[in-house]
């Protein structure tokens, strides 16, 4: 029997002691990932012996999603999102293996190294429920193996039966195994030979491949990390490693990463298990050991890894240039805004002055408060700015006002404003004052409006003070439109009365249901007029307007019209009375067929039926009124069609 063939049958014994084995140690990077990718991911051709089928598959066929409900004819559990950490929009891949033997999944992984420990691993998860194939379906029972290229078995295990659940239930299976001397390449092989009947679904994900080997870990200053700090940071990081027995022959690689651990970079003489990071002023950096045997270190697929530390580099914050302050005596001082963003805020200066505040206030300052003032602020990851600021002193101004008094619309009031020194003036808005740069401007604002003024003294010292001016507007009387009514009918006055604070009363009373109303009724006997009295109480005067109302015993029907299109009575048309309702307008042929037909407020009629001109003749109409008190009013009669 040959070397090979001996360390080969020792290898089998090994893993019937012990197949379920899992690594103990730490995993290298995977020789085979298999995630089943996102979006539309395909198999490659002899991965499966199971046909693609897309949505839910059917017996025999497997589908690769990361979305499905309703499969196994709605019975199976509803399958959202795969096992994959951190994988948007990951792929599955679903099975339903029902009858159906054959291979779920196959590849090889190559350049593999001899004499070292790797595991195998995937995550599978059940997916029927206690509703599927009526309460008896088959249990799949997934077999996984490895395989050198000439067929000979080097580990194989099985979940055995996979249980019914009520959701997903993602579990890990897999084992260790020793390649022997000289092995490069491995078979992984992922097999169910189901029995007969309605059953056999399942879903699989993350099919991984990875070298094993002792405990690894690193450390940054004595810490697992992350490490952030300011640009201007002057301790530098140093990385140190421990690791467990297990090699015979270890040694070990510092790699980094500056793609957030996706590819990996050896770094050049960093093979101890210390390492010195290289002062940097900005960026995010990863880090992390490797370790291997001396013949395999140069081979990514025979390291074993650490943990990853994650490092960053923030900017430091932007200098303010040292400001000259003004304070004005007698005056609160406002000091200029801290960055929001500072975690802690420390103002110092002149007789032990401190505040934590980010805007502080010296209330009342004097003399005494001049001087070096010193603003340090903190922000994440100790990142310190300081800033000085110088703050002078100069005598203060006091600017005062006259009180003002409301005025109406289109007067003017004369404003009056002092200061406690020379100082030039600001009123703001300038809207209606006649100048704003003068401490006496004469107002004729529009609207009521708050005006106020600064005061500035030739120090660069400012006051303020402000004045209410307010404008009442002037009364206004509309009486409305003039009224026609029917003897005996009522009419309503439609009054408006505007301004502030007014009074409003209709004279004469006589034949009004309340003078004291805005909108009265008006019912009276002949024709006559109402004038609406609109009085300011606050002295801006009063004003009246007048409104007629005319009755008629009856109202005006035409008995002719000429629609020939010279603008002269075109159109049988009823001028309609104030506050009557038109319900019923209707025109008749000879023949007592309806040509005309109308309610509302149209009450005119052109000579025309369905578009067409009507001849010369005799019309006959009738006519339904409503008044305001609801009385019907209603009108026959004829009226003649001239052409």
């Amino acid at each position: 029997m040959s070397r090979i063939a001996l360390l080969i049958v020792l290898t089998l014994c090994f893993r019937s002691l012990g197949s379920a084995q899992t690594c103990t140690g730490n995993l290298g990077d995977p020789v085979l990932n298999e995630t089943f990718g996102t979006g539309n991911y395909h198999l490659k051709p002899g991965e499966t012996t199971f046909n693609y089928e897309g949505g839910c598959p059917s017996k025999g066929n497997y589908t690769i999603s990361g979305f499905l409900f309703g499969c196994g004819n709605r019975t199976w559990v509803q399958m959202v999102g795969d096992h994959t950490p951190n994988d948007l929009n990951g792929n599955y891949m679903m099975v339903n293996a029902e009858s159906t033997p054959g291979v779920i999944y196959m590849d090889t992984a190559k350049n593999l190294c001899g004499n070292t420990v790797y595991q195998f691993g995937m995550w599978v998860t059940p997916v029927m429920t206690h509703f599927s194939c009526d309460g008896n379906a088959v249990l799949p029972n997934i077999k996984y193996q490895l395989k050198t290229l000439a067929g000979v078995t080097l580990a194989i295990d099985s979940t055995g039966n996979l249980p019914i659940v009520n959701d997903r239930d993602w579990r890990f299976y897999g084992f260790t195994v020793t390649t022997p001397p000289g092995l490069t390449d491995i078979i992984v092989n992922i097999t169910i030979n189901p029995p007969y009947g309605c059953g056999s679904g399942f879903a699989i994900d993350d099919i991984t491949l990875s070298p094993c080997g002792p405990t690894i870990s690193a450390l940054i200053d004595g810490s697992p990390g992350p490490a952030e700090v300011c640009a201007d940071y002057t301790n530098p990081f140093v990385m140190t490693a421990a690791y467990s027995p297990g090699f015979a022959d270890p040694v070990v690689q510092w790699q980094m990463s500056v793609d957030s651990g996706r590819t990996w970079t050896d770094i050049t003489g960093a093979t101890t298990l210390t390492y010195s990071v290289p002062h940097r002023t900005s960026g995010a950096i990863m880090y992390r050991i490797c370790i291997a045997e001396r013949a395999n270190i140069n081979s990514v697929n025979c390291r074993v890894t650490s943990n990853a530390i994650y490092t960053a580099i923030h900017p430091v914050p932007a200098h303010a240039p040292p400001r000259t302050l003004i304070g004005c005596l007698g005056k609160d001082f406002h000091f200029p805004q801290a960055d929001p963003r500072a975690l802690e805020v420390l103002w110092t200066g002149p007789g032990g002055y401190n505040s934590t505040s980010p805007n502080p206030v010296i209330p009342t300052i004097q003399y005494s408060d001049s001087g070096l003032y010193k603003l340090k602020e903190t922000f994440y990851y100790n990142c310190v700015s300081l800033d000085t600021f110088y703050l002078k002193i100069f005598p203060g101004t006091t600017v005062s006002l006259e009180p003002s008094y409301p005025i109406c619309e289109g007067q003017s009031e004369l404003l009056l404003a002092s200061a406690t020194d020379s100082v030039g003036f600001l009123w703001i808005p300038s809207t209606g004052l006649s100048n704003n740069t003068i401490p006496n401007p004469l107002a004729s604002p529009r609207d009521s409006v708050i005006y106020k003024i600064y005061a500035t003294n030739k120090y660069g010292c400012t006051d303020s003070a402000s004045v209410t001016i307010d404008v009442y507007r002037n009364p206004v009387a509309n009486a409305g439109i003039d009224k026609v009514i029917l003897r005996g009918d009522t009419a309503i006055l439609n009054g408006i009365a505007t301004g502030t604070s007014v009074n409003y009363n209709w004279s004469p009373s006589n034949y009004l249901n309340d003078a004291g109303l805005i909108t009265p009724l008006a019912y009276p006997p002949v024709t006559g007029t109402y004038t609406l009295q609109v009085v300011s109480t606050v002295g801006c005067g009063s004003v009246s307007d007048e409104v007629e109302v005319k009755v008629y015993n009856d109202f005006f029907i035409p008995n002719a019209f000429t629609p020939n299109g010279d603008g002269i009575n075109d159109k049988f048309q009823i001028p309609l009375l104030d506050n009557y309702r038109l319900t019923h307008f209707t025109v008749y042929n000879r023949w007592g067929e309806i040509v005309f037909n109308a309610q509302g407020s149209r009450t005119d009629w052109d000579g025309k039926f369905k578009g067409l001109p009507q001849p010369h003749a005799v019309y006959v109409y009738f006519l339904e009124l409503v008044s305001p008190t609801g009385k019907k009013i209603t009108r026959r009669g004829t009226v003649m069609l001239i052409r």
